[in-house]
């Protein structure tokens, strides 16, 4: 067989290959996309994470609101003071209270200050509680007492003289209630 004149002859360099062209259904982005779309699951997370704790927040104060209603009411007022388990059963629901709130993380100033009032109302919750338990009625001092509502805005105000000090009103609001600074703001 004799060579063709016409043949052809390919000659191939080290390192000469075409790129493929690229694919425009690729997943790959580029890098300043890549660090957009990190910042944005990032902060799509954190908002899910503070929503999820503030709602846990949301129940504790709720619970709390429930507590306050029973410390309230009249019949709660003289199981305390006549049975010591009913005081303990109390003081054991607020603490429970002030553990599921220990367990919240502060990962974010809003959580850390909605987390920190409700403590506060929690522990003037416990102080009331306290008060009730070691306050005394005598049989002939119960007509003066019958008011279960008075009862209570003593107690409160003693409690806002003896810790608000100088910045009475700003206590009164902030743990004590709306209540209590409404007497407040009543009183000459």
């Amino acid at each position: 067989m004799k060579p063709s004149s016409n043949s052809n002859t390919n000659f191939f360099y080290h390192n000469d290959h075409t790129t493929p062209p690229q694919n425009p259904n690729s997943t790959q982005l580029p890098p300043q996309s890549q660090s957009n779309a990190a910042l944005t699951i990032q902060s799509i997370y954190r908002s899910h994470r503070i929503r999820t704790l503030y709602r846990k927040i949301s129940t504790v104060d709720s619970e709390a609101d429930h507590l306050q209603r029973l410390i309230q009411l009249q019949d709660t007022v003289d199981s305390i003071r006549n049975n010591h388990l009913e005081k303990l059963k109390m003081n054991e629901a607020l603490m429970n209270l002030l553990l599921k709130l220990d367990s919240v993380p502060g990962i974010d100033p809003a959580v850390r200050e909605a987390r920190r009032k409700v403590t506060r109302r929690i522990v003037g919750l416990q102080e009331i509680l306290d008060s009730v338990s070691e306050a005394k009625v005598d049989e002939c001092d119960w007509w003066s007492v019958n008011n279960w509502d008075r009862v209570m805005e003593q107690m409160e105000e003693s409690i806002c003289r003896e810790k608000g000090g100088d910045d009475l009103e700003n206590f009164c609001a902030q743990t004590l209630g709306f209540r209590c600074l409404q007497r407040f703001l009543r009183e000459p």
